[in-house]
């Protein structure tokens, strides 16, 4: 029978399921850890054993060595007279105690060596004993905690239901907004290379018609200064422009067409040329001299 909480009991199934497999993959790496740390433990007990058997067996052939009566130790008595004597037989009884001593020795280390690693190996099973019920508790209160959520969506069905629909809005208005910057921003940019292009066509035919106008002008100071009747351009030029009144509102003109304009690369661009085009016809209509005209474009820095 359907209880209307299905989706959430079975979000808190998944959990725990997610939780159970967690528990055992967590135990399987403590398990593994700690039958490692006792493999190399018991490893080291055998090299123990190993090793005091080959002490043994070292200290069994000196003791060979030196009680062979046909060696070094028998001819030394036998040179002294002392072959048969009761020296000898007690020499042979000390080597022998000797022997029997470093075999004791020997074993007894190798005894309280393995013992200590049997403590080792004891603890680290306890560490791994005890971490793995530190895993069930904490497994245990996750359970529980999962257990109380449930029990809060249960009784928050509407606000759940509502904070889903509220969290799919919002990214499905993030998105629709996203895409309406990038299209806005794609129609600023392509805008700009026009206006970009704009402005560059304007100064490319400003400059080629200050090219003509200079061209022009020095033909008319040649033909001048050859003796052919002409009219002398600069000096009538100069005789204007020595008008300081027409220079300064040529001046307060240009400077207000700069200042009126808003900000902006374009915008700050297209000004400059109008207000380089305005000293321009003044200067090509006689109103004022090539001097003046460039003493303007200085004082606006309207140069290129």
């Amino acid at each position: 029978m359907a209880t209307g909480y299905e989706d959430i009991e079975k979000l808190t199934a998944q959990k725990q399921d997610m939780l159970d497999n967690s528990l055992k993959q967590q135990n399987d790496i403590i398990n593994k850890q700690t039958q490692m740390q006792v493999d190399s433990l018991e490893r080291q007990k055998a090299d123990i054993d190993k090793e005091a058997i080959q002490q043994n067996r070292a200290l069994y052939q000196d003791y060979r060595k030196a009680s062979n009566p046909f060696g070094t130790q028998a001819e030394n008595l036998a040179s002294q007279g002392l072959g048969n004597s009761g020296y000898a037989e007690t020499t042979m009884s000390r080597l022998y105690n000797t022997y029997q001593n470093n075999i004791t020795s020997t074993l007894n280390n190798a005894r309280d060596l393995k013992a200590d690693v049997d403590f080792q190996i004891s603890q680290a099973r306890q560490n791994g004993d005890i971490t793995l019920a530190q895993n069930a508790l904490e497994l245990y209160k996750q359970k529980m905690q999962l257990l109380s959520e449930e029990y809060d969506l249960r009784n928050n069905r509407e606000q759940f239901l509502y904070q889903k629909s509220q969290d799919a809005l919002a990214q499905s208005n993030w998105q629709k907004e996203y895409d309406y910057k990038k299209s806005i921003d794609k129609r600023n940019f392509n805008y700009q290379k026009e206006r970009d292009k704009v402005s560059d066509s304007q100064w490319q035919k400003e400059y080629e018609l200050s090219k003509k106008a200079r061209a022009s002008s020095g033909r008319s100071s040649r033909k001048s200064s050859s003796g052919t009747t002409s009219i002398n351009i600069d000096d009538d030029t100069s005789k204007k422009s020595n008008n300081s009144d027409i220079l300064k509102k040529i001046l307060e003109t240009a400077d207000a067409m700069l200042k009126k304009t808003k900000t902006g690369r374009l915008a700050q661009a297209v000004a400059k040329t109008g207000a380089r085009q305005y000293i321009y016809r003044a200067y090509e209509n006689g109103t004022i001299s090539e001097k003046d005209a460039k003493s303007l474009y200085n004082k606006l820095g309207l140069e290129k």
